[in-house]
Protein backbone atom coordinates (compact mmCIF):
# COMPACT_ATOMS: atom_id res chain seq x y z
CA UNK A 1 0.00 0.00 0.00
CA UNK A 2 1.51 3.58 -1.09
CA UNK A 3 0.40 7.29 -0.35
CA UNK A 4 -1.48 8.32 -3.42
CA UNK A 5 -1.20 12.49 -4.08
CA UNK A 6 -3.90 13.55 -6.44
CA UNK A 7 -4.24 17.08 -7.51
CA UNK A 8 -6.68 17.37 -10.26
CA UNK A 9 -25.84 13.54 -6.52
CA UNK A 10 -31.60 8.69 -3.08
CA UNK A 11 -32.62 9.25 0.44
CA UNK A 12 -30.21 10.35 3.41
CA UNK A 13 -29.44 7.71 6.33
CA UNK A 14 -28.48 9.84 9.00
CA UNK A 15 -28.08 7.02 11.89
CA UNK A 16 -28.09 8.96 14.94
CA UNK A 17 -26.26 6.92 17.62
CA UNK A 18 -26.14 7.52 21.27
CA UNK A 19 -22.81 8.08 22.48
CA UNK A 20 -23.04 5.46 25.20
CA UNK A 21 -23.95 2.55 22.80
CA UNK A 22 -20.89 3.59 20.94
CA UNK A 23 -18.84 3.24 23.79
CA UNK A 24 -19.84 -0.10 24.46
CA UNK A 25 -19.66 -1.53 20.96
CA UNK A 26 -15.99 -0.30 20.41
CA UNK A 27 -14.91 -1.73 24.16
CA UNK A 28 -16.27 -5.24 22.66
CA UNK A 29 -14.61 -4.68 19.30
CA UNK A 30 -11.60 -4.24 21.19
CA UNK A 31 -10.63 -1.04 19.77
CA UNK A 32 -9.72 0.63 23.00
CA UNK A 33 -7.25 -2.72 24.03
CA UNK A 34 -5.61 -1.76 20.82
CA UNK A 35 -6.27 -5.03 19.14
CA UNK A 36 -9.49 -7.10 18.57
CA UNK A 37 -10.58 -9.53 21.38
CA UNK A 38 -13.13 -11.32 18.71
CA UNK A 39 -12.34 -14.95 17.94
CA UNK A 40 -12.52 -14.05 14.07
CA UNK A 41 -9.51 -15.00 12.16
CA UNK A 42 -8.75 -12.60 9.57
CA UNK A 43 -8.33 -14.44 6.05
CA UNK A 44 -5.34 -13.50 3.04
CA UNK A 45 -7.88 -11.06 1.19
CA UNK A 46 -9.04 -8.96 4.37
CA UNK A 47 -5.46 -8.19 5.10
CA UNK A 48 -5.42 -6.80 1.69
CA UNK A 49 -8.81 -4.86 2.14
CA UNK A 50 -6.92 -1.67 2.92
CA UNK A 51 -5.41 -1.03 -1.10
CA UNK A 52 -4.41 2.59 -0.29
CA UNK A 53 -4.71 5.99 1.04
CA UNK A 54 -5.29 8.59 -1.02
CA UNK A 55 -4.66 12.45 -0.22
CA UNK A 56 -5.98 14.56 -2.49
CA UNK A 57 -5.53 18.11 -3.08
CA UNK A 58 -8.78 19.66 -3.26
CA UNK A 59 -8.14 22.84 -3.83
CA UNK A 60 -5.83 25.68 -3.20
CA UNK A 61 -6.98 29.10 -1.60
CA UNK A 62 -6.81 32.18 -3.87
CA UNK A 63 -6.38 35.78 -3.12
CA UNK A 64 -10.31 36.34 -3.79
CA UNK A 65 -10.47 33.52 -1.09
CA UNK A 66 -8.13 35.86 1.07
CA UNK A 67 -10.05 38.77 1.00
CA UNK A 68 -13.54 36.82 2.46
CA UNK A 69 -12.90 36.83 6.28
CA UNK A 70 -16.48 35.56 7.30
CA UNK A 71 -16.02 32.61 8.97
CA UNK A 72 -12.26 33.40 9.69
CA UNK A 73 -9.43 34.23 7.84
CA UNK A 74 -7.58 31.95 4.65
CA UNK A 75 -3.78 32.38 3.97
CA UNK A 76 -3.26 32.48 0.43
CA UNK A 77 -2.15 29.47 -0.94
CA UNK A 78 -4.07 27.85 2.09
CA UNK A 79 -4.41 23.91 0.58
CA UNK A 80 -7.92 21.99 1.25
CA UNK A 81 -6.45 18.18 1.55
CA UNK A 82 -8.79 15.45 1.28
CA UNK A 83 -8.10 11.78 2.93
CA UNK A 84 -9.35 9.05 0.86
CA UNK A 85 -8.97 5.18 1.99
CA UNK A 86 -9.27 2.79 -1.25
CA UNK A 87 -11.21 -0.30 0.17
CA UNK A 88 -11.87 -3.48 -1.81
CA UNK A 89 -15.72 -4.62 -2.64
CA UNK A 90 -17.57 -5.90 0.00
CA UNK A 91 -15.27 -4.18 3.02
CA UNK A 92 -17.16 -1.70 5.19
CA UNK A 93 -15.37 1.49 6.77
CA UNK A 94 -16.74 1.45 10.89
CA UNK A 95 -14.25 3.30 12.63
CA UNK A 96 -11.18 5.32 12.62
CA UNK A 97 -9.78 5.07 15.78
CA UNK A 98 -6.80 5.90 18.54
CA UNK A 99 -6.11 3.54 21.24
CA UNK A 100 -3.39 3.46 23.88
CA UNK A 101 -1.22 1.53 21.84
CA UNK A 102 -2.01 2.81 18.90
CA UNK A 103 -2.71 7.05 19.62
CA UNK A 104 -4.22 8.68 16.56
CA UNK A 105 -2.97 12.40 15.32
CA UNK A 106 -3.51 14.43 12.47
CA UNK A 107 -1.16 17.79 12.66
CA UNK A 108 -0.46 20.92 10.62
CA UNK A 109 2.99 22.18 10.77
CA UNK A 110 0.80 25.68 11.21
CA UNK A 111 -2.79 25.62 11.62
CA UNK A 112 -6.02 24.00 10.84
CA UNK A 113 -8.56 26.29 9.66
CA UNK A 114 -11.91 26.21 10.51
CA UNK A 115 -15.24 28.20 9.45
CA UNK A 116 -16.35 29.54 12.74
CA UNK A 117 -19.70 30.88 11.41
CA UNK A 118 -20.76 28.02 8.71
CA UNK A 119 -18.40 25.36 9.72
CA UNK A 120 -19.25 21.95 11.36
CA UNK A 121 -17.39 19.30 12.59
CA UNK A 122 -18.25 16.19 10.62
CA UNK A 123 -18.92 16.40 6.75
CA UNK A 124 -22.52 15.04 7.33
CA UNK A 125 -23.58 17.85 9.11
CA UNK A 126 -22.31 20.55 6.67
CA UNK A 127 -25.25 21.94 4.83
CA UNK A 128 -25.65 21.94 1.11
CA UNK A 129 -27.13 24.97 0.54
CA UNK A 130 -24.63 27.02 2.39
CA UNK A 131 -21.94 25.15 0.26
CA UNK A 132 -21.40 28.12 -1.89
CA UNK A 133 -21.65 30.87 0.84
CA UNK A 134 -18.21 33.22 1.37
CA UNK A 135 -15.67 30.17 2.37
CA UNK A 136 -18.18 27.26 3.72
CA UNK A 137 -16.54 25.14 1.10
CA UNK A 138 -13.27 25.24 3.01
CA UNK A 139 -13.47 24.23 5.98
CA UNK A 140 -11.94 21.25 7.94
CA UNK A 141 -13.78 18.22 9.29
CA UNK A 142 -13.78 14.59 9.51
CA UNK A 143 -16.56 11.65 7.49
CA UNK A 144 -17.66 8.45 6.93
CA UNK A 145 -17.69 9.51 3.07
CA UNK A 146 -20.18 12.43 3.36
CA UNK A 147 -18.90 16.10 2.45
CA UNK A 148 -22.45 17.46 2.91
CA UNK A 149 -26.40 16.46 3.67
CA UNK A 150 -26.91 15.39 0.80
CA UNK A 151 -23.60 15.39 -0.95
CA UNK A 152 -20.82 12.15 -0.32
CA UNK A 153 -17.28 13.37 -1.62
CA UNK A 154 -15.35 11.51 -4.72
CA UNK A 155 -11.90 12.24 -6.07
CA UNK A 156 -12.36 15.40 -8.80
CA UNK A 157 -10.97 12.86 -11.49
CA UNK A 158 -12.98 10.44 -10.50
CA UNK A 159 -15.97 13.25 -10.76
CA UNK A 160 -18.63 12.75 -13.72
CA UNK A 161 -21.62 14.92 -12.77
CA UNK A 162 -20.58 18.45 -13.36
CA UNK A 163 -20.28 20.87 -10.20
CA UNK A 164 -22.97 22.59 -7.87
CA UNK A 165 -20.20 24.93 -6.58
CA UNK A 166 -19.94 28.72 -8.08
CA UNK A 167 -17.30 31.25 -8.27
CA UNK A 168 -14.43 29.44 -8.07
CA UNK A 169 -12.88 28.58 -11.23
CA UNK A 170 -10.68 25.13 -10.06
CA UNK A 171 -14.30 23.74 -8.52
CA UNK A 172 -16.39 24.70 -11.42
CA UNK A 173 -16.23 21.38 -13.64
CA UNK A 174 -15.94 19.06 -11.14
CA UNK A 175 -16.65 19.93 -7.22
CA UNK A 176 -16.13 16.07 -5.99
CA UNK A 177 -19.54 15.58 -4.64
CA UNK A 178 -22.13 12.30 -5.37
CA UNK A 179 -25.19 12.89 -4.86
CA UNK A 180 -26.54 10.11 -2.87
CA UNK A 181 -26.87 8.02 0.82
CA UNK A 182 -25.63 9.61 3.44
CA UNK A 183 -23.29 8.19 6.60
CA UNK A 184 -23.67 9.76 9.83
CA UNK A 185 -20.47 10.20 11.87
CA UNK A 186 -20.89 9.18 15.41
CA UNK A 187 -17.87 9.96 18.07
CA UNK A 188 -16.09 9.21 21.37
CA UNK A 189 -13.42 9.79 23.05
CA UNK A 190 -12.86 13.07 21.09
CA UNK A 191 -12.83 16.78 21.09
CA UNK A 192 -14.47 17.45 18.30
CA UNK A 193 -14.13 21.12 19.12
CA UNK A 194 -11.30 21.02 17.26
CA UNK A 195 -12.71 21.11 14.08
CA UNK A 196 -15.42 23.13 15.24
CA UNK A 197 -14.58 26.64 16.82
CA UNK A 198 -10.95 26.48 17.35
CA UNK A 199 -8.76 29.47 15.87
CA UNK A 200 -5.49 28.21 16.67
CA UNK A 201 -6.03 24.29 16.34
CA UNK A 202 -3.12 22.44 15.39
CA UNK A 203 -2.62 19.09 16.27
CA UNK A 204 -5.77 16.81 16.85
CA UNK A 205 -4.96 13.70 19.30
CA UNK A 206 -6.39 10.69 20.05
CA UNK A 207 -5.69 7.97 22.69
CA UNK A 208 -8.95 6.83 23.71
CA UNK A 209 -11.43 7.22 21.05
CA UNK A 210 -12.96 7.19 17.64
CA UNK A 211 -15.46 8.60 14.84
CA UNK A 212 -17.65 6.02 13.35
CA UNK A 213 -20.77 4.35 11.45
CA UNK A 214 -22.27 1.14 13.04
CA UNK A 215 -23.79 0.13 9.98
CA UNK A 216 -20.18 0.37 7.93
CA UNK A 217 -19.91 2.91 5.50
CA UNK A 218 -18.48 2.30 1.86
CA UNK A 219 -17.57 4.15 -1.24
CA UNK A 220 -20.47 5.87 -3.07
CA UNK A 221 -18.73 4.20 -6.45
CA UNK A 222 -18.06 0.61 -7.04
CA UNK A 223 -14.21 1.99 -6.34
CA UNK A 224 -15.69 1.91 -2.87
CA UNK A 225 -12.98 4.94 -1.89
CA UNK A 226 -14.79 6.43 1.11
CA UNK A 227 -13.84 10.32 2.49
CA UNK A 228 -12.27 10.57 6.41
CA UNK A 229 -11.37 14.19 6.34
CA UNK A 230 -11.29 17.43 4.79
CA UNK A 231 -8.11 19.10 6.00
CA UNK A 232 -7.32 22.72 5.43
CA UNK A 233 -3.69 24.05 5.92
CA UNK A 234 -1.08 26.23 5.12
CA UNK A 235 1.79 23.73 6.09
CA UNK A 236 2.34 20.67 5.87
CA UNK A 237 0.35 17.79 6.67
CA UNK A 238 1.15 14.39 8.95
CA UNK A 239 -1.05 11.76 10.23
CA UNK A 240 -0.85 8.96 12.20
CA UNK A 241 -4.25 6.87 11.35
CA UNK A 242 -5.70 3.42 12.65
CA UNK A 243 -8.68 2.02 11.26
CA UNK A 244 -11.46 -1.04 11.85
CA UNK A 245 -13.52 -2.70 8.72
CA UNK A 246 -16.20 -4.67 8.18
CA UNK A 247 -15.07 -7.98 6.61
CA UNK A 248 -18.09 -9.55 4.03
CA UNK A 249 -18.49 -12.61 5.94
CA UNK A 250 -18.95 -10.48 9.40
CA UNK A 251 -15.92 -10.18 10.60
CA UNK A 252 -13.85 -7.17 11.64
CA UNK A 253 -9.88 -6.30 10.60
CA UNK A 254 -7.45 -3.34 12.12
CA UNK A 255 -5.20 -1.65 10.57
CA UNK A 256 -2.73 0.58 11.77
CA UNK A 257 -0.11 3.13 11.47
CA UNK A 258 2.54 1.14 13.14
CA UNK A 259 3.13 -1.79 15.43
CA UNK A 260 0.64 -4.25 14.61
CA UNK A 261 -0.16 -6.46 17.61
CA UNK A 262 -1.71 -9.83 17.27
CA UNK A 263 -4.13 -10.08 14.21
CA UNK A 264 -3.43 -6.55 13.25
CA UNK A 265 -2.26 -5.60 10.18
CA UNK A 266 0.04 -2.57 9.74
CA UNK A 267 -1.11 0.09 6.46
CA UNK A 268 1.47 1.70 5.04
CA UNK A 269 -0.37 4.31 4.06
CA UNK A 270 -1.86 5.14 7.62
CA UNK A 271 1.10 7.03 8.73
CA UNK A 272 2.08 10.05 6.57
CA UNK A 273 4.96 12.32 7.49
CA UNK A 274 5.39 16.40 7.21
CA UNK A 275 3.29 16.13 3.25
CA UNK A 276 3.06 19.77 1.32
Amino acid sequence: MQIQISNNKNHRNRGCFKQKLFSVTLLICGIMQGHAQSTYLPTKQDKKALESVIVEKYYTATPQDVKDTVGGIIPEGTIVYRIYLDLLPGYKLQSVYGSKTHPLFIESSTYFHNDVHYGHSTGDKMVEKILNRHNAILDSWLSMGAASDFYNAVLKTEDTDGSILTGRAELLKVDGLLYGNIYAVAFFGNDMKFFHDSINAKRFYMNNGAWANFKGAEGPTPANKILIAQLVINGTLSFDLNIQLGTPTGGTIQFVARKPEHDEVLGKGLSLEHKK
